[in-house]
């Protein structure tokens, strides 16, 4: 996990958790923006959901992954970016981030990982009529 996401664990512990975090501290190994953490993989520190929330991009044979979290939550956030969601710590950062994020996925060979998309998790952006759009990943 990220420095400054292990570095909030008090956030986590204030939520009734610290019996998690102790468990997890002797196993846990940070990382740092832009890192690369295993060949092709590298993380990237996003702003505005948690403090040190990150993506992971993962390059290999001219195409590119990025799984990005908690930066997007809903499909329709790719034609609203400035749409947060309630956890969002920073509204306007992570909306920025958001715009940053849907134009990055719009790029040739840039395939987007979204956790919270639940059965269409896999998907290309393309530009559509009024914006870009969510397009699953054909099979």
């Amino acid at each position: 996990m990220t420095e400054a996401e292990w570095g909030r664990r008090d956030l986590l512990e204030a939520h009734g958790m610290a019996k998690e975090i102790t468990a997890l501290a002797p196993r846990v190994r940070t990382v740092t923006d832009g890192q690369e953490i295993f060949p092709g993989v590298r993380v990237r520190l996003t702003a505005g959901h948690t403090p040190g929330h990150a993506e992971y991009v993962i390059t290999s044979g001219g195409q590119r992954l990025i799984a990005f979290g908690d930066a997007l939550h809903s499909p329709i956030q790719v034609d609203h970016p400035e749409w947060s969601a309630a956890v969002d710590h920073d509204p306007v950062r992570s909306a920025d981030h958001r715009r940053r994020l849907v134009a990055e996925l719009e790029e040739p060979g840039t395939i987007g990982f979204g956790i919270h998309f639940a059965d269409v998790v896999f998907v290309r952006v393309r530009r559509g009529g009024a914006g870009p759009a969510w397009r699953p990943l054909d099979a």
